[in-house]
């Protein structure tokens, strides 16, 4: 009898539970949204036929999959019916509010991406993505105290995590408290020296300081870090890998390569290509990536195949660009002239294309067809600074100069701080003696690249250059040139001869010793940095020195035929006491 009660009992149980499971079916059937519509995109067409017949089995994974599908493809509303029935079905599942949260975000609609992400941390406080992204809202509608607790909880998560870290300085910032801002920022950038957030803001809070030196330094480094890097979201990139849209994975794809994730970026190329062989885009991408990492003849045919295959898009000025650049990379001049008319054919107002051709027209010796299509291109772009460069040039080399400074001053009105016309510039004016309108170009360019090795060399040759010419007129300008210069490069042999040996005639020897010392290391087989250095030690008392040196230097000078200046080193060499 207690047997049949039991079974009795076990037969309602599951009775009960299948037919929860068959109400909960229909309510999923119900809900389901309609097939979007896919165009020509076969393969999608089918991903999400088959997706979507899944899920009438009224299974949660199965809608699950086809939210993600519909998600990852840009099909918002439908992707979005499926969040809410999942949320409905599963709410503890936090990855469902997330991506509902991702859906409302992109729709605008703040307070309800804040309600799902708030839905997501309750359900999953590990959820560090989400814990960021709330940060972010509450800090940016004025709430820094509710952003504080979401970006520890992050770094609770994460720790020494950049993006926390960096939220918690902005706050530190908001509150006035500075040491904390730098203390943070400076741990940062120990750790994440290419992090251009936190370089900019660190920027921001030494110029605040009065420190504009290492303010520009900063904002240089920013600068060089590159493109800011989202933090890892490894539920938007579960959607990613679904994504069968062509456009959509070229856009993936450049964002994964710009962010140092150049395996993943051609993946998506290659996977776009392989959807739609007839658009000539992901050629594009997938040969310039190839051609970046030094395959020119893969890009070469890659790049030429898309234009070949091209249907109902046109290949963009760009693609032809890159063509022309792998057959030069090739040595194929023919190829590479024929792509740019090819490009220019299709795209006659293309300002790159004009350009790229001017420059063809004159390595062909027609500068005046060249000068054409430069001025062409200007018309088109008055702001395409490249072209500006590329007729000065040409102006110069057929000796029009007055129209070269033209097109770079040009330049300049367009972008201040152009490297190219501001190099030129003060070169053609110390060509002429004009040290100091030359220090009206470089200088700008120091103050926007402080930590670039290259400019920093060129802007101390200036130094040294204008210290020698103010050497007879103005001793003191000298001086501080020599200063200066030595502060961008210390090791500039020159610079600290220049300097030393001022200070040598000025009786300033103390200070002038180290800087001789400096140059005899850097010159050791220059006879003149014997000369220079001996003399400074013996006015120094130091005559065993001076000796070794001067008598070092005495032997170079007489190898080398140097008869004059192996005299002075006898002479000095006499007058020193035994």
């Amino acid at each position: 009898m207690v047997g049949a009660v039991l079974l009795l009992v076990a037969l309602g149980g599951a009775g009960g539970y299948l037919w929860q499971r068959a109400a909960r079916n229909a309510r999923v059937r119900a809900d389901l949204p309609a097939l979007p519509a896919t165009g020509t995109n076969a393969t999608l067409r089918d991903l999400l036929a088959q997706a979507r017949a899944a899920a009438e089995t009224g299974r949660l994974e199965a809608v699950a999959e086809l939210g993600r599908l519909c998600h990852a493809n840009e099909f918002r509303p439908e992707a979005e019916a499926c969040w809410r029935l999942l949320i409905r079905e599963q709410p503890g599942e936090a990855r469902w509010h997330y991506y509902l949260a991702d859906l409302r975000r992109m729709a605008g609609d703040q307070a309800e991406t804040e309600a799902a992400l708030e839905r997501t941390v309750a359900a999953d406080g590990t959820a560090a993505t989400a814990w960021l992204q709330l940060a972010e809202m509450k800090f940016k509608s004025g709430r820094p105290d509710a952003a504080e607790t979401a970006y520890r909880r992050r770094l609770a998560l994460l720790p020494g995590d950049p993006y926390a870290e960096l939220g918690l300085a902005r706050i530190a910032q908001l509150r006035g408290q500075a040491d904390d801002t730098s203390r943070r920022l400076e741990l940062i950038l120990a750790q994440h020296p290419k992090f251009s957030a936190a370089h900019n803001l660190y920027a921001e809070l030494q110029s605040a300081a009065g420190r504009e030196d290492l303010a520009d330094l900063h904002r240089w480094l920013g600068r060089e870090a590159g493109r800011f890097r989202e933090a890892e979201d490894p539920w938007l990139e579960d959607l990613n890998e679904r994504c069968y849209d062509p456009r959509r994975l070229c856009h993936l794809g450049v964002i994964a390569y710009q962010t140092n994730h150049g395996d993943r970026g051609r993946a998506r190329f290659e996977r776009a290509l392989a959807l739609a062989p007839s658009d000539p885009l992901p050629y594009e991408m997938l040969g310039s990536l190839l051609l970046e990492l030094g395959s020119a003849e893969a890009a070469r045919a890659l790049l030429a195949d898309g234009i070949a295959r091209a249907e109902r898009t046109a290949p963009s000025p760009q693609h032809y660009l890159r063509l022309s650049e792998a057959c030069r990379t090739l040595q194929q001049p023919e190829p590479a002239r024929q792509a740019l008319v090819d490009g220019l054919r299709r795209h006659p107002d293309s300002p790159e294309l004009l350009h790229a051709r001017g420059n063809q027209l004159k390595a062909d010796g027609q500068t005046a067809e060249a000068a054409a299509a430069y001025r062409r291109a200007l018309e088109l772009n008055p702001a395409f600074v490249e072209a500006d460069f590329a007729l000065a040039l040409l102006l110069l080399e057929t000796g029009r100069p007055a129209e070269a400074v033209a097109a770079l001053d040009h330049a300049l009105s367009m972008q201040p701080t152009f490297p190219k016309a501001r190099l030129l510039l003060a070169r053609l004016e110390m060509e002429v003696g004009r040290f100091d309108a030359a220090g009206h170009h470089l200088l700008p360019l120091l103050k926007a690249n402080p930590g670039s090795p290259e400019i920093r060399q060129i802007v101390a040759s200036w130094r040294l250059q204008a210290g020698r010419a103010a050497e007879k007129s103005d001793p003191a300008a000298a001086e501080q040139h020599y200063r200066a210069g030595l502060a961008l490069v210390p090791d500039q042999a020159d610079l600290n001869a220049g300097l030393g040996v001022r200070l040598l005639v000025t009786d300033r020897v103390p200070e002038a010793v180290p800087l001789l010392e400096t140059f005899y290391r850097l010159q050791p087989a220059n006879p003149q940095a014997a000369l220079f250095l001996g003399q400074a030690y013996a006015r120094s008392g130091r005559m065993p020195d001076a000796r070794r040196v001067l008598a070092a230097g005495l032997d170079q000078a007489e190898r080398a035929g140097q008869t004059a200046t192996a005299r002075n080193f006898r002479e000095i060499l006499s007058m020193l006491p035994r």
